[in-house]
């Protein structure tokens, strides 16, 4: 009797995990498709203006080794910026650009540093590096990322895709903070960049009692809740910074559906790689939504900044609502054991 009740009990839990991914499943196909819509035929992607000048200025990125970051990097030193990249293999990444910009006379310069936003000891190492350099830091780009795949957990016990998506770059901005409020000026502040992405409405069910998910995992929940982590965490800092008057502005983004090797786990996108590549935006385009939110002149003033094609976009109301925010908020600080956001 008592090992027919496990079976039954083992048999349920197998259907709703069932279920659940496959829920998770569609539900993101359908908003990709929706927004390939939008993004391609409704909405179709701007192109840059043509910014001025960004010698004299220090941006830091996560990631940008390669897809949207590696976009973006490139344009951002042809403009001049001194591009500061955190990633996990940097001596690859700095041949590649070494031998990128070979060729070309440049005024801005890439440097490269180790950072593995699975290790908050490793974010620590990044940030303590990057501080250590004794420059202004004028825009922080949070756009390293990972994608589904199975469950794992780092070696501080985190879900890895919310581990890497937010946890880490939620602890990068804390600890870089003071630098960006120093180089900030009240009519052109320094500003914190968060890629996230329409995946974010995946994110509406985040159970704030499970958010590494142990009792049942699904990968594209674990990354909407990742994705939705870091427009929370946009919206409460930027409140946050506004009331104390800071010169920081933080902004979110949702780059575009874009056709990159995150979507290597994604299997229709493997087996139509060809049909995808026509709908889906480039890496390019994908890397100009992140040099425009971290440079555009007329975001200046905008007090909560969430874009899509370079253009405001509406987020989800689970991420609107100020009290989840602040839950998630107060959740994350512990997690990471943060007394006083942006105070050593």
């Amino acid at each position: 009797m008592v090992q027919t009740e496990r079976q039954s009990r083992e048999f349920l839990r197998m259907i709703k995990w069932f279920l659940v991914n496959l829920w998770f499943k569609i539900y993101l196909n359908l908003i990709g498709a929706i927004y390939i819509v939008k993004e391609q035929i409704l909405s179709r992607p701007r192109s840059l203006p043509p910014y001025s000048s960004q010698t004299g200025k220090t941006i830091v990125i996560t990631g940008g080794g390669r897809g949207i970051g590696e976009k973006a990097v490139k344009k951002l030193v042809r403009l001049g910026a001194r591009v500061i990249m955190g990633c996990r293999s940097p001596d690859l990444v700095k041949k590649k650009f070494d031998e990128t910009f070979n060729e070309e006379s440049v005024v801005g310069s890439v440097e490269v540093y180790h950072l593995d936003l699975m290790s908050l000891a490793s974010v620590r190492s990044f940030a303590q590096t990057v501080i250590s350099l004794d420059c202004p830091v004028h825009v922080l780009i949070n756009n390293a990322g990972i994608m589904f795949g199975d469950r794992k957990e780092t070696e501080d016990g985190f879900e890895s895709q919310l581990a890497t998506n937010y946890l880490g770059h939620f602890l990068l901005s804390h600890l870089l903070l003071p630098l960006l409020e120093r180089t900030g000026q009240a009519d052109t502040p320094a500003r914190i960049v968060n890629v996230s992405s329409v995946a974010h409405y995946c994110g509406s069910w985040m159970n704030f009692s499970d958010l590494h998910l142990h009792k049942l995992y699904s990968p594209e929940q674990a990354y909407g809740n990742s994705k939705a982590a870091q427009i929370m965490f946009t919206s409460h800092l930027s409140t946050m910074l506004q009331s104390s008057q800071a010169p920081v502005q933080v902004v979110s983004l949702h780059p575009g559906v874009v056709y990159t090797d995150l979507y290597t786990n994604v299997t229709w996108v493997k087996i139509f790689s060809l049909i995808a590549k026509l709908l889906m935006k480039t890496a390019k385009q994908g890397g100009d939504t992140l040099v425009h939110a971290a440079l555009d002149p007329d975001l200046v003033g905008s007090r909560q900044v969430y874009l899509e094609n370079c253009r405001q976009g509406r987020n989800s109301s689970f991420t609107s609502r100020v009290e989840n925010q602040a839950k998630l908020w107060g959740l994350t600080c512990s997690l990471l054991g943060i007394q006083q956001f942006g105070t050593s």
